[in-house]
């Protein structure tokens, strides 16, 4: 549970909340984030994830934690092509960021 708390309080700016037993509260701009031990099941395709603004913010956002040797997915193609990339957390729960520009159908 430490690993997992430190990753989203330095990493994704997230502030511990308050936590009981096995279980922790992480908030962070009107988000609540529930963190309790288990096993990371990768196969049901569930994660979370960050709306960016623009290309340039998805960019940003990929080289700076690239940057900071963290695991993250194939990088975003500003082409058009691949729009999002993916952060992992410290037991490998997939976090999307992404950009979805406004006249996409």
């Amino acid at each position: 549970m430490k690993r997992s708390i430190d990753f989203y309080t330095t990493v994704l700016g997230f502030f511990y909340d308050h936590g009981i037993r096995e279980m922790a509260w992480l908030a962070r701009e009107g988000l609540l984030l529930t963190l309790s031990p288990g096993e990371a099941d990768p196969r049901r395709g569930q994660y979370f994830g960050w709306g960016l603004a623009s290309i340039q913010e998805l960019l940003e956002h990929y080289e700076s934690l690239h940057a900071r040797h963290l695991r993250v997915s194939a990088p975003p193609e500003p082409d058009g092509s691949r729009l999002y990339f993916f952060l992992y957390d410290p037991d490998d729960y997939p976090i999307c960021f992404s950009y979805q520009p406004m006249d996409y159908q």
